[in-house]
């Protein structure tokens, strides 16, 4: 009769890692842990730097902009993680930026300091719940709906809402689309970039209102329109996108504090606009 003892593990000769960790083992840990399944295709990647530098601190942000990588380098924490891409396109393509003043001048600052840029997006919002939404939730201090899609708050007025947004967030672009009378129970989210056919889908579901990032206003901005002409009490609130991700951001500095004993710390990344 054969044997049906295990056969003993192979010893392993591997030394153990005992130095600070790479940029890449930093990463792969971020990326076991955040709980989110495995993506065949994604735009999370390493967009600057390189992954095996050891990081001596981790700075989390909703975009790698200039300002936000000379502050991260500045103290002294040399792996940025970031919502959005920092090289002007969602998956960082670098066609045609060879001879860009800009474009070098960033790199340069990501090479003079030893930065490492990661992009964390499709794993953040893939986590359950979703990393973007739980942050803004915990910031408004909004509750699901039982039914869940969307969340309830008191019944406000769009107009006092939006109002109460701008001033919560700093927002000084807020856009609204609907009647300013308006009153406002139920909110869908569509955080960052509210794609064309899932935001219609939420405005044909039970909420009054969807709070998104940013839109094409040739989309779901005139869909509300034309709920609103065709009868239907509708609105949107455009937040802008870093406003929009920012919320969802510093909820994963605070999250990151608690898979690594690497100092970590939320950098604020400005809006683009002001009026």
């Amino acid at each position: 009769m054969a044997d049906s003892k295990p056969a003993p593990a192979r010893p392993s000769f591997a030394p153990r890692h005992t130095g600070p960790l790479t940029a890449l083992q930093v990463i792969q840990l971020v990326l076991d842990k955040v709980g989110a399944g495995y993506r065949p295709a994604t735009i999370d990647h390493v967009s600057a730097g390189d992954p095996l530098t050891p990081v001596t601190g981790i700075a989390v942000t909703p975009i790698a902009s200039l300002a936000v990588l000379r502050q991260a380098a500045g103290a002294g924490q040399n792996l940025v993680i970031t919502y959005d891409p920092g090289f002007w396109s969602s998956s960082d393509n670098l066609d045609g930026m060879e001879g860009n003043d800009l474009f070098l001048l960033k790199r340069d600052v990501i090479r003079d300091h030893h930065l490492i840029v990661f992009n964390l997006h499709d794993h953040w919002r893939d986590r359950v719940p979703d990393g973007l939404t739980q942050g803004m939730a915990q910031a408004l201090g909004w509750a699901m709906a039982k039914e869940g899609g969307v969340f309830e708050i008191a019944r406000t007025p769009l107009l006092v809402l939006a109002r109460s947004l701008a001033g919560r967030f700093g927002d000084r672009t807020i856009r609204v689309v609907g009647d300013p009378r308006l009153p406002v129970r139920r909110v869908a989210l569509a955080l960052g970039n509210a794609a064309q056919m899932p935001t219609i889908a939420l405005l044909n579901g039970p909420a009054d209102m969807v709070l998104a990032g940013y839109c094409r206003e040739w989309e779901a901005v005139e869909y509300v329109q034309d709920m609103v002409a065709s009868g239907s009490k509708k609105a949107m609130i455009l937040l802008g996108e870093i406003v929009s991700a920012a919320p969802g951001m510093k909820a994963c500095a605070e999250w990151l504090k608690t898979v690594t004993e690497i100092p970590v710390a939320y950098v604020e990344a400005a809006p683009g606009y002001w009026s």
